[in-house]
């Protein structure tokens, strides 16, 4: 008898295998594998993270966006073939979860994955209720205010950064977003010692100038350039590695972005405000070409 674990592989696998048919339900699903409508869906929800109804919604809706990218095929052959009777229906509900038009999605030419298929073996890939959104920007130069250290005797720096700068952050003048301070992982002098990762970080705030810096802060520049934006929420002192796990292990391979080996460097924005949770907008930025 398979476990719980290896149920929800099952019901994964046979969502994937059947993705483009218009019938495919909980009932089907739970009909095909011998499983009960309600622990499906308790279980499927606690392990994916969000409903088998939405799961499948972010699957197709994922799946239509490789097809604007690399088919040619009609708008209303790739409505169909992801469970919408009508072309209006279909880029209504593309709409909400990309942020665009198919028709628009087609013409940028990006595949941006937001809902790849969930690898029940590889518990630490993100859960799909953690992305919220994946976009390109374009952004200036980044002006900066902080603390910075290096990781060459463990990461407790990179604590050390952070309790300064938010003992500190009202100190720090023409700040341009109180909504965000900002995490620099600077990877220009990467190093590997025993097998740990030595690189250079940054806690700060975003400043319009780096001007009246306060004492014992540093002044940093990021360049101009696009990104690849990833939004999630949760706690700001919670682990962004299983996050950055997924983007550069999972995403990338299945998009069409390409890494600016010329900007090696990524960062996250954290949210200052919090909710009943306390949990934030976090965006994870990474350059690309």
């Amino acid at each position: 008898m398979d476990n719980n674990l290896q149920m929800i592989g099952r019901a994964v696998d046979y969502i994937e295998e059947h993705l483009t048919e218009e019938n495919l339900s909980l009932d089907r699903i739970t009909g095909e594998i011998g499983y009960s409508k309600y622990h499906l869906h308790r279980m499927f929800t606690f392990v994916v993270g969000i409903p088998i109804h939405r799961y499948i919604l972010r699957r197709r809706l994922t799946e239509a966006a490789r097809m604007l990218v690399f088919t040619a095929k009609p708008l209303t052959d790739i409505a169909l073939c992801s469970g919408y009777d009508t072309q209006r229906s279909f880029s209504r509900s593309f709409k909400s979860m990309f942020r665009c038009t198919p028709s628009f999605y087609r013409k940028r030419n990006d595949f941006l994955p937001l809902q790849m298929k969930y690898d029940v073996r590889n518990r630490r890939e993100l859960r799909g209720d953690k992305m919220l959104d994946v976009k390109m920007a374009e952004e200036d130069k980044l002006y900066l205010v902080g603390y910075d250290g290096r990781t060459e005797k463990g990461f407790k720096v990179i604590g050390k950064c952070w309790k300064l700068l938010h003992k500190n952050k009202d100190k720090i003048g023409n700040r341009t977003d109180q909504r965000f301070l900002i995490g620099v992982n600077d990877y220009s002098q990467f190093k590997l010692e025993h097998t740990s990762p030595v690189f250079h970080y940054i806690a700060a705030a975003q400043v319009s100038l780096p001007e009246r810096i306060p004492k014992n802060m540093k002044s940093f520049e990021l360049p101009s350039g696009r990104y690849a934006v990833f939004t999630l929420r949760g706690k700001n002192e919670d682990s962004l590695e299983p996050v950055v796990d997924y983007i550069y292990r999972q995403w990338f391979p299945y998009s069409t972005c390409r890494l600016n080996e010329h900007s090696r460097y990524d960062f996250a924005k954290y949210g200052e405000e919090t909710d009943e949770k306390g949990e934030s907008e976090i965006q994870f930025w990474v350059p690309v070409l």
